[in-house]
């Protein structure tokens, strides 16, 4: 039984109940006769989430997407000591 991946992206942090992924896009891949070579990351991109519905993104810092998830909150915040 196999695994499905998402596109979601790498899971990074969670603020209250919504988390935190970025999603990187590479390079594209080099000819090369070795097939294990890691491409590079050319940028990432921060999104947030709340379960599998995207409520904001395209932030380009980590810091600035989890200030938004914490605004995101709003009264909810001093439910999770924020």
């Amino acid at each position: 039984m196999g695994l499905k991946s998402g596109n979601k992206g790498r899971y990074i942090t969670k603020v209250g109940y919504l988390d935190v992924y970025a999603k990187d896009s590479h390079k594209p891949k080099k000819e090369s006769k070795y097939k294990f070579i890691i491409p590079d990351v050319k940028s990432t991109i921060y999104n947030v989430l709340h379960g599998k519905k995207l409520v904001k993104g395209n932030f380009v810092t980590k810091d600035e997407a989890v200030k938004n998830a914490i605004e995101l909150l709003g009264d909810k915040r001093v439910n999770y000591s924020l």
